[in-house]
């Protein structure tokens, strides 16, 4: 498709002045329309041109009709031949023919046959009227015809083109002063104008009222509005870029980390307390290389916050580095355009850690600082939870009752009999492993949970040796001595038991045993068969 070039090439000829453009497309177009008149006129003159010619060469004929009678009636071709010549000599005839009903008296011709019609007249006996006696034939000139024609048609081109002419530049210049010249100068004042200096347009002389005037007063009502709008926008940026350095420099010196991220996890921006609190990104920035472990919770979490559209947040334990301490940090996530989130990061680790102080105390027995019987049922459903992942691990269960301590309250006084169960605490947990629970759900009453144990024989050899070592005189500490021994129940946890009440029950039960056997020994019940 070439139209295109060519369409850019025509339009690189055209000047690029409105007026100039105008008064050239005005004077083109009444020369073509008075060149289109002319060749009418031409044609129109053409044609009363030949019909006049006929005209004349009708009369021509009209003169010497009778001799031309007498010619064909006496069969006379020197008279023909005369009439012929005396024809011819007129420049209007091109042709000539004179004949009777049957023989050719004379024929001439100048040049070639002409294409015009012959003027035709019939021939009739000079004594009777009715009787035919031949015909004479007479062509018109066309050269003759076109000579005349064109000689009538340049002096009407002449006059058209004068009167075209004076009608174009009289359109050009009434156009160029009412019209181009107003929006040339509103052009001109247009592309020097400043908007910010506050100028208007000057409304052209003349076209106060006109559609022009309208235009500019318009135009200057927009440069108005749109001054307004650059004094506004000014402001409103000055405003905004002194919020945005506010903003940066609380961003900067805040001590929550703050983030952008997409919806694919890759962070975007980041102050230096997400730095400080979770490490310097990697190449490419993903948060979920800050956050090994984490990367499947992370990516449910940003679809939770962009498929609700607000704020979801989550804790999140991170694993410590060699040598270093747990970590916990709160992540808070809120969309804010399209896959774009805003992020708040805090090390909570502190608040996670009185938490957890705190649970543990309420799980904790305040006189020996062993597990109370809270803290003993979330130990056990601890063990119980690591069975399931492990179901061939044995779980033996001890209930201890300590002998003869009423004496000891009775005797020597509560004070001491508290120094006793702080004793017996102590000397539990250092002859259990680490990895064993150990608690005082009340009174003179201790329960071990032994989990990862390799039979009831090595549970009652821990029995045996702690009844030996509870059987050693305590010293209190007013220097006297406090004499106690312990009687020890001992069962396993059956495969099929998913909680502990009936192996403590057993474990009671086996203790009871133990005491009405004589107190300070170890019985040991075996569970009951699958």
């Amino acid at each position: 498709m070439n139209w295109r070039p060519n369409s850019l090439r025509g339009r690189r000829l055209l000047p690029s002045s409105i007026v100039a453009r105008t008064t050239l497309s005005i004077i083109v177009f009444a020369l073509v329309v008075g060149a289109g008149f002319t060749g009418f006129a031409a044609w129109l003159v053409q044609r009363n041109e030949e019909a006049q010619l006929r005209e004349r060469l009708g009369e021509l004929l009209s003169t010497v009709e009778s001799t031309a009678r007498i010619a064909c009636f006496v069969n006379d071709t020197a008279l023909a031949r005369e009439i012929g010549l005396g024809l011819m000599s007129n420049h209007a005839v091109a042709g000539l023919r004179i004949r009777t009903t049957d023989t050719l008296l004379y024929e001439q011709f100048r040049g070639e046959r002409q294409r015009q019609q012959p003027i035709t007249r019939a021939l009739y006996s000079p004594f009777n009227a009715g009787d035919r006696v031949g015909s004479i034939e007479l062509w018109p000139s066309e050269a003759e015809i076109v000579a005349q024609a064109w000689g009538y048609t340049r002096f009407i081109m002449l006059v058209l083109g004068l009167e075209v002419l004076l009608v174009a530049l009289g359109v050009a210049r009434v156009v160029f002063k009412l019209i181009t010249r107003p929006i040339k100068g509103i052009s001109d004042e247009l592309h020097r104008l400043e908007v910010r200096s506050g100028v208007r347009l000057q409304v052209p002389d003349g076209n106060q009222q006109d559609e022009i005037g309208r235009l500019v007063s318009d135009v200057n009502g927009l440069i108005a509005k749109l001054t307004s709008l650059l004094e506004t926008e000014r402001g409103l940026r000055l405003e905004r870029e002194a919020s945005e350095r506010r903003l940066s420099q609380i961003i900067e010196k805040v001590d929550a980390g703050i983030f952008e991220i997409d919806g694919g996890g890759t962070l975007h921006s980041w102050n230096p307390a997400f730095v400080r609190t979770i490490g310097q990104p990697p190449e490419p920035p993903r948060l979920a290389e800050l956050m090994p472990g984490h990367g499947g919770e992370l990516k449910q979490l940003l679809q939770d916050s962009l498929a609700h559209g607000d704020l979801r947040e989550r804790d999140f334990e991170l694993a410590a580095p060699a040598g270093g301490t747990t970590r916990w940090v709160e992540l808070s996530l809120t969309p804010v355009e399209n896959w774009l989130l805003q992020g708040v990061i805090n090390d909570i680790t502190p608040r996670k850690q009185a938490e957890q102080a705190a649970q543990e105390l309420a799980a904790r027995d305040s006189l020996t600082g062993l597990l109370n019987r809270r803290g003993l049922d979330l130990g056990l459903t601890a063990a119980f939870g690591q069975r399931q992942r492990d179901p061939g691990m044995l779980i033996a269960v001890m209930q201890i009752d300590l002998d003869y301590f009423k004496e000891v309250n009775d005797q020597l006084g509560h004070e001491a009999g508290d120094q006793v169960l702080r004793s017996v605490a102590a000397s539990i947990e250092h002859t259990v492993r680490r990895s064993d629970l150990v608690a005082r759900p009340g009174g003179d009453e201790f329960t071990v949970v032994l989990p990862g144990i390799d039979g009831l024989d090595k549970a009652e050899a821990l029995g045996k040796q702690l009844v030996a070592k509870l059987s050693q005189p305590i010293t209190l500490d007013g220097g006297e001595l406090a004499q106690i021994g312990a009687s020890i129940g001992i069962t396993l946890v059956a495969a099929d038991e998913d909680n502990a009440t009936a192996a403590l029950a057993r474990a009671d039960q086996a203790m009871y045993a133990a005491k009405q056997a004589g107190r300070c020994r170890v019985c040991v019940v075996a569970p009951p068969a699958a």
